[in-house]
């Protein structure tokens, strides 16, 4: 029964520690901090946690390693969240946070480590407080020396990666530093003397446990590809179940060896704890609750339960960019949208922003209601077919938004040291889903961009010189898989119009090869600013253009009239043409061709009347010879 008490105890407070630091890394994410060493996507992060890892071998697909003082899922390289992963933030808070874990673990890893020599040599079932308070300054000062040894293996890397690896390996030697000092009671200074000359004599009878540890942790890094949340959950359990025995085991192995060689094991005589039925039913009972518990914390679903706040309702409109043949032509250098109008709805609370009112950070959880690409199967007989839906979901996204300057004033990204991410649901996407918010600085403008986690995101977060609006490029791989999502309280044309023109500020055409394509486009999205800059390229390239004798402004007014009265919804109808392809049909015209042409004619259709371009190409070498515009 003491044996089952006490194994069962150590678990429960490595777990109890674990989902600790699992909730604290998701509020760091909604509050603005980051613990470390508890973050990834860093390269120096990864070498100053390399001071403290042990023996440890690894690839992008599995990891190996020996566990150290308490099991961690740190030494699986598992994600202690399946939400989307924020950036690294350094700052104060960062500091104070990590530096508060680095003591809390200190303490907790001498109640782990004195409860393992309890059970090993005292037999007995060790208070955890008395051993914490025991060790604790041990502890936090071996603490502090392998995060310095970090530091300066990370800079000795980076000056001559031979001497980072010569300090790794040395502190492999003194990585059995803390298992004296609490076999012992010995101070640090003493198991730092006595560790070299240790590891030397008991390398031999390690070696086999450091390759069965490396081999179950092998197995058990396996289970982070599992789907959430049991890559969250199985890792969990396991590891700190085999974990525990593992260091148990290499304790045992230390304290057989020292009698053998005659050193002395002091006999504690701490206040023995009851280790009743009960006890040893509610440690076992406190197991896979603390697992519930961390699967809880990972989901980030916990800083729902403050989410109590009336939110006012955002009407929405979807556009997506594609493979379009402005895109093509353009080599790839002019985007435009197709567009949605559905019931897309967004619940955000924002504070008063604008005449001066503008805090640095914005945060909270908003519910959206959008699309989501599905997974539908149908079977028949011993046929199942699968093909993607898009379905209309409410999600729930939690954000902190950070204040960056524009042109005109403030804008607020999750980007650039914020943060967002999908709150797990009802939803079942068909691949991982990234997103990003974008709110302008006076509120008015929220724009939410739901991407696959697939594809490289520097091309999409695009926002107007003027910090209005959120105007994504072209993915090169899968567009239609970026949705951007627009909410305001009321859609207005001329708002529309105005973040088309923003877009085409960071649109050009390279070549005159299919440029009439661009000019429909541009005509399309009612930017007079586009449509001369294009016509007078045409002209600067000796093509014969023939048009009405408009300036930027005038041809803005009069293409934007072509429109008036449409509601949105007709409106992005006939702006999704733009970003189609085959939106244009380019017909050629027989009659007017001849031996040295050949000429088309291609209509630009609008609520209110449609123009006409006609333009004609060299039979010899198909470039343009003269382009005609009739409104």
């Amino acid at each position: 029964m003491g044996g089952t008490v006490a194994y069962s105890r150590l678990i429960v407070l490595v777990l109890l520690f674990e989902v600790f630091i699992t909730a604290l890394i998701v509020a760091g994410y909604y509050y603005g901090f980051s613990v470390y060493p508890y973050v990834s996507s860093s390269s120096s992060v990864s070498l100053i946690e390399a001071g403290a890892a042990g023996w440890e071998t690894r690839t992008e697909s599995f990891h190996a390693k020996l566990p150290l003082y308490m099991p961690s899922l740190q030494d699986l390289k598992a994600g202690y969240t399946s939400l989307q992963r924020g950036e690294p933030l350094w700052g104060a808070a960062s500091v104070l946070v990590s530096a508060a874990v680095l003591v809390l673990q200190s303490f907790v890893r001498g109640m782990f480590l004195g409860g393992v020599r309890g059970w090993v040599v005292d037999r007995r079932v060790a208070p955890f407080w008395a051993n914490g308070r025991r060790y604790f300054s041990e502890m936090l000062a071996w603490s502090i020396i392998q995060f310095l040894a970090g530091v300066l293996m990370l800079f000795l890397s980076a000056v001559f990666f031979p001497l980072g690896l010569l300090l790794l390996v040395v502190m492999m030697i003194y990585s059995i530093t803390p298992y004296f000092m609490v076999l012992q009671d010995v101070t640090l200074g003493d198991a730092l003397a006595k560790a070299p000359g240790m590891f030397r004599r008991y390398f031999g009878a390690m070696l086999p446990l450091a390759l069965i540890a490396m081999l179950c942790t092998f197995a058990i890094s396996l289970t982070r590809m599992m789907p959430a949340p049991y890559g969250y959950a199985v890792p969990l359990l396991l590891h700190s179940s085999i974990g525990t025995l593992l260091i148990v085991a290499l304790m045992f192995t230390l304290a057989s060896n020292l009698k053998k060689d005659g050193d002395s094991i002091p006999k504690l005589q701490p206040v023995v704890t009851s280790h009743n039925r009960l006890i040893a039913i509610i440690h076992v009972l406190l197991i896979p609750t603390l697992v519930a518990g961390g699967v809880y914390a990972s989901s980030g679903k916990h800083l729902t339960l403050f989410d109590s706040v009336r939110k006012p309702t955002y009407e929405g409109i979807m556009s997506r960019s594609n493979f379009s043949d402005v895109f093509y032509a353009s080599e790839q250098r002019y985007t435009a949208y197709e567009w949605r109008s559905e019931d897309y709805k967004l619940d955000m609370k924002l504070p008063e922003l604008g005449n001066g009112r503008q805090p640095d950070e914005l945060r909270g959880i908003a519910d959206i209601v959008w699309e989501i690409d599905e997974e539908v199967r149908t079977t028949s007989g011993n046929t199942t077919s699968i093909w993607v839906e898009p379905m209309k979901r409410k999600s729930r996204i939690l954000y902190r938004l950070v204040r960056h300057g524009s042109n005109d004033g403030s804008v607020y990204y999750s980007s650039d040291n914020g943060y967002a991410a999908i709150l797990p649901g009802d939803e079942k996407p068909r691949e991982p889903l990234f997103v990003r918010i974008f709110v302008d600085g006076n509120g008015e403008n929220v724009f939410v961009l739901k991407y696959s986690a697939r594809l490289e995101s520097s091309a999409l977060n695009r926002v107007s010189a003027d910090g209005r609006f959120l105007i994504p490029g072209t993915s090169p791989l899968n567009p239609m898989d970026v949705h951007s999502y627009w909410f305001a309280k009321h859609h207005e044309p001329d708002a529309i119009f105005d973040m088309l023109a923003a877009k085409n500020l960071e649109s050009y055409m390279p070549t005159l090869n299919r440029s009439q394509i661009a000019l429909a486009v541009a005509l399309q999205e009612g930017d007079g600013r586009m449509v001369v800059d294009l016509l007078d390229m045409l002209q600067k390239h000796e093509i014969q253009v023939k048009s009405p004798d408009w300036d930027a402004e005038e041809w803005t007014a009069q293409l934007r009239d072509l429109y008036k009265g449409a509601e949105v919804g007709t409106l992005l109808q006939y702006l999704t043409k733009a970003g189609e392809q085959f939106g244009y049909a380019e017909l050629q015209d027989f009659e007017s061709s001849n031996e040295a042409v050949d000429v088309f004619r291609m209509d630009v259709p609008f609520p209110n009347g449609n123009i006409l371009i006609t333009y004609s190409l060299s039979k010899e070498d198909g470039l343009m010879k003269s382009i005609t515009l009739v409104a």
